[in-house]
């Protein structure tokens, strides 16, 4: 039991199987919630260190927990969130919290723009043979951005399907390595 709890990676998340469990008890800190605007469950299947930046360096098939809560009194279309992206199979997991912003919205579709900030459990520095130090060998930070696009159906009143695309990295805000990752799935978001 003990190796395959380590071959599925679970003895390396406790701090975000922790960000998990308060994320989905947290109340919506310091917003009001409307017949309109309810906190939101996400559930998602996501393909790991895939997308357009992707250099496919790890692999998997990730889940992908998030809660979303009532969009912020004064600023209507930035609604929070916390969440995770669980790796299964050895390589990183993350942790995030951030803020949503409603770019488009219609009778059945939305589209929103999603900036936060990760932590990960990923390598920060890995083998020096053959790396340099600005490349892509490692993360080399612990706590990176992560920004991200979603595009959404509602199926009806309490649920809908998203396509996400986040991807995870420092390049351009702060030097030194740069793993970066990226992550794209399709999503399942109800009301809680």
């Amino acid at each position: 039991m003990p190796n395959q709890i380590h071959r599925l990676g679970i003895d390396r998340l406790p701090g975000l199987w922790l960000a998990i469990a308060i994320g989905l008890h947290a109340p919506a800190c310091a917003t009001e919630i409307t017949g309109n605007s309810k906190r939101i469950l996400a559930i998602g299947v996501i393909a790991h260190d895939r997308g357009p930046a992707s250099d496919h360096h790890e692999e998997g098939i990730d889940l992908n927990l998030e809660a979303q809560f009532a969009p912020l009194e004064r600023h209507g279309s930035l609604r929070p969130h916390l969440g995770a992206t669980l790796n299964f199979v050895g390589d990183t997991s993350i942790a995030y919290a951030g803020l949503g912003f409603r770019l488009r919205e219609t009778r059945h579709w939305f589209a929103d723009l999603l900036l936060s900030v990760a932590v990960h459990d990923g390598p920060l520095h890995k083998d020096p043979v053959g790396c340099r130090l600005y490349s892509d060998c490692g993360f080399g930070i612990r706590v990176m951005p992560r920004f991200g696009v979603e595009i959404g159906y509602r199926a009806g009143p309490a649920a809908s399907v998203s396509l996400l695309v986040d991807h995870m990295s420092h390049k351009w805000i702060i030097g030194g390595e740069n793993e970066g990752l990226d992550h794209i799935g399709l999503r399942y978001m109800r009301p809680y």
